[in-house]
């Protein structure tokens, strides 16, 4: 029989790293490229700039681009996020697609917590370019653009990070862990009740031990998913490590040092220990004073801090001497209730989930020396990284894939997008490396108070710190992880 020549070239790649960034829809992020005028990226199924939406009464508003009318408020003005974040719950979302992606200015009217002046009804329409986006507008020129990437359900966070790790939504987990929090620990019970704890059956359980590890911030977000990686005190530790060591204060280091998970992301990359699957978790909150309180990109984050994430994730894996045999995937979990023109296509008749299509499309890049320089239309979702780990990873690919549900099983997998050789033809990320680091001292600039009183910027220095819903949801899921085993200082 003869070989599928995608999965002979998926055998070529040896290192998958993933890194899920939140809430932004395609046309947000990457709409803007259908007009930037970049040789080979003509086609991409983008914003031509009529698109329009109406709000309740009636008046239609077109999308626009950022900062080019500065009467129009920009969510990272909104502290809190409980403003103008845009409703992207399941109910939300339905309201959205209806009339062909006719609904989003009229949902995110009708769902703010209180009346919003008119000249912010056009928020959702909003979209960035690349003097905003300088890693994504580098990585799209050199690497791969998926089009038709769509979210795995047309609904909020969870959701679809199960879809991505599990291949299925599963309710809350049987709240019997509660049982096991210590009696310090009484006060957290409501807030544990709440998090979002889930007992699905992850990917991950189909790989070697030794073949992967996810590397976080924070509490790893699949020890949310799958209660095997809750299963204290061992719960794998050496699958979990910090995105960055040098990050962790020096306190923390001292303190913890015989309980801290060694090494990091950075530093395997560096001296060539990758496994072959790497997951990143960015930073969903930090705390550091004269830093963007998160680098995941859910509003009201500063999209560049999300583009320094990004970059250094690059710089380290062109840096490390497995480069060659690496694809990076870098995508982002649902839309965030942000406009984008595209219809989710319908679900195989065969799907097991309650819904008719998937979810909006999201913006995903998948990059490396092996991936051909070019824009995808075929349909993807979360599902399909699913797909490619365990067709190039797993021991047995098929058993794995089946008891992955029809969901993976139908899903395309990644090797599509590679070529046959390595390319040599991939520039330097000099550009865009310079614009982060201008960007990074202004930003720490406006962060610092001054004699006349707190920073300029809304999460800068004598600021209130005020969390957002997902920042609320996640602290939830720590503090019960902290609660039932998982020391302070460990991912």
């Amino acid at each position: 029989m003869a070989v599928d020549p995608t999965l002979q070239r998926l055998r070529s790649i040896e290192h998958i790293v993933v890194l899920m960034m939140e809430n932004r829809s395609f046309d947000q992020m990457l709409g803007y490229l259908e007009r930037a005028g970049y040789p080979g990226l003509e086609d991409v199924n983008g914003l031509d700039g009529t698109e329009s939406n109406l709000d309740p009464e009636g008046n239609r508003h077109q999308v626009f681009e950022w900062g080019l009318d500065e009467t129009v408020f920009h969510p990272a003005e909104d502290p809190s996020g409980k403003v103008l974040d845009p409703d992207h719950s399941k109910g939300g979302v339905k309201k959205q697609l209806e009339h062909e992606n006719g609904g989003f200015v009229l949902d995110f009217v009708q769902s703010r917590p209180k009346p919003i002046p008119e000249s912010y009804y056009r928020l959702p329409m909003g979209h960035y370019a690349a003097r905003h986006l300088p890693a994504y507008d580098f990585l799209a020129r050199n690497h791969c653009v998926c089009d038709a990437w769509h979210s795995s359900v047309p609904g909020d966070t969870w959701p679809n990070r199960q879809f991505a790790l599990t291949g299925r939504e599963w309710p809350k987990a049987n709240l019997s862990l509660l049982e096991r929090i210590l009696d310090p620990f009484k006060h957290l019970r409501q807030l544990v009740e709440q998090a979002p704890i889930y007992d699905g059956e992850a990917f991950t359980r189909h790989l070697a031990d030794g073949d992967w590890r996810w590397y976080s911030h924070d509490p790893a977000t699949l020890r949310a998913v799958d209660g095997r990686y809750r299963e204290f005190p061992h719960a794998m530790r050496d699958n979990f490590a910090f995105f960055d060591r040098q990050k962790v204060s020096l306190l923390t280091e001292a303190l913890e040092a015989e309980i801290v998970t060694p090494g990091s992301f950075l530093d395997d990359a560096a001296n060539g220990r990758l496994r072959r699957v790497s997951w990143i978790d960015p930073n969903f909150i930090d705390l550091k004073v004269l830093d963007p309180n998160s680098d995941d990109d859910h509003p009201p984050s500063d999209v560049k801090a999300g583009q320094e994430l990004v970059l250094e994730v690059y710089e380290a894996l062109v840096n490390s001497p497995s480069w060659e045999q690496t694809m990076l995937v870098v995508l982002y979990d649902e839309h965030g209730g942000f406009y984008d023109h595209v219809p989710p296509p319908s679900l195989p008749q065969d799907d097991e989930s309650p819904y008719e299509t998937y979810g909006v499309r999201v913006p995903a890049l998948v990059i490396g020396p092996r991936v051909k320089r070019q824009v995808s239309h075929s349909l993807f979702d979360h599902t399909s990284l699913i797909r490619t780990i365990l067709l190039r990873f797993a021991a047995d690919p098929d058993g794995a894939i089946e008891q992955m549900g029809r969901r993976v099983a139908n899903a395309r997998h990644l090797g599509e997008l590679l070529g046959e050789d390595p390319r040599t033809d991939i520039p330097g990320p000099e550009e865009p490396r310079a614009q982060i680091d201008a960007w990074r001292v202004q930003a720490r600039a406006q962060r610092r108070g001054s004699e006349a009183g707190a920073s300029p910027a809304p999460d800068g220095a004598g600021r209130p710190f005020t969390l957002h819903d997902f920042q609320e949801d996640f602290v939830r899921f720590a503090l019960a992880m902290r609660a039932t085993g998982l020391k302070h200082g460990e991912p």
